[in-house]
């Protein structure tokens, strides 16, 4: 590991333990050194599970921007974007309708099932688009996403808000973004399961540098294409999955840093992918922070990441069109 390697990851750690001490702090006198038993169950019950589920949602939502970028070859594509969190979501909402009840404890885990199911359905539908409109399918896929999300936002608010049921409601809160409903042990659960997904994906981290290079040249490589793609766009529905079920929506999170992480850092997917976890953590992690600091009652994590993210969205679009000659 050379020097500049040392560095950064030396530097990412220093921002990671900084951002979840601040992350911990929360604005009240609680260090690690000096914790009565009030403050040791603030630190370990409420707030170390929204850091570790903070730091599993950005990684889920980097890595899985990125896939999407690259395999779809649209600088646009994020899991929100493109639906697939809408339709996780709604397959959530409409699962809880139907078991909700005094006897059954949905939990993370039967969130992330169902939330799987519908990520599955949204990349199916992708596959579709892709293959009836062709050399139109990068532009229909985000167009067809932007309305997939509207849709499923507006059915599963109408159960919501239509709903007899008390602990249903309390998903209108999940679905803005927040992690008031994991505990540590799903915590932990989800995020070992995420750093496998990412061991899994950094195996193939050089097949996925032939992606850059178009199909042709990459089967000219001995690249099974159409295997590599239905594989890790699975993985990226997959990591989807487990970042609705922890945390509702976040938007822009998957499409901002990918195209920030590769500005800094480059496309070689070998050195890429562990700074794409990195930031991810970082930032969200920061935007756990904001909604709980900003003001005395926590803010959905969808709001603060919009309105982030927003004005950076549209400096995307400007970059991205400008470099295509459009603007």
């Amino acid at each position: 590991m050379n020097k500049q390697a040392i560095m950064t990851y030396g530097v990412g750690l220093l921002v990671v333990l900084l951002s979840l001490f601040v992350g911990l702090n929360g604005g009240k006198n609680i260090l690690p050194w000096h914790l009565n038993e009030i403050d040791k169950m603030i630190l370990f019950d409420l707030r170390m599970p929204k850091i570790i589920t903070a730091i599993t949602v950005g990684i889920c939502l980097a890595i899985a921007g990125h896939l999407f970028q690259l395999l779809l070859a649209n600088p646009l594509a994020e899991p929100s974007l493109l639906g697939i969190s809408g339709i996780a979501s709604l397959s959530v909402i409409l699962a809880a309708a139907g078991l909700i009840s005094a006897t059954f404890d949905f939990s993370v885990f039967y969130m992330f099932l169902f939330a799987l199911c519908g990520a599955a359905l949204a990349i199916s539908l992708i596959f579709f688009i892709a293959k009836k409109l062709g050399s139109y399918a990068s532009l229909a896929i985000i167009l067809a996403g932007i309305c997939i999300t509207t849709i499923t936002s507006a059915i599963a608010s109408w159960f919501i808000y239509y709903s007899n049921n008390d602990q249903l409601r309390v998903f209108s809160v999940w679905m803005l973004g927040s992690f008031e409903h994991v505990t540590v042990k799903s915590a932990c659960s989800m995020l070992i399961a995420t750093l496998a997904i990412v061991w899994f994906l950094k195996r193939r981290s050089r097949l996925l540098n032939f992606v850059y290079l178009g199909d042709r040249t990459a089967r000219l490589h001995g690249v099974n294409v159409k295997r590599l793609r239905f594989e890790c766009l699975s993985v990226g529905a997959l990591l989807t999955a487990i970042a609705v079920s922890l945390g509702g929506i976040v938007a822009f999170l998957g499409l901002l840093v990918p195209h920030a992480c590769r500005m800094i850092f480059g496309n070689d997917n070998k050195y890429l992918l562990p700074k794409l976890c990195l930031v991810g953590a970082v930032v969200m992690v920061f935007i756990e922070f904001l909604s709980r600091a900003l003001m005395s009652t926590n803010l959905p994590l969808a709001l603060v990441s919009a309105t982030l993210g927003g004005p950076l969205f549209i400096w995307v679009l400007f970059k991205h069109f400008a470099h295509r000659g459009q603007m």
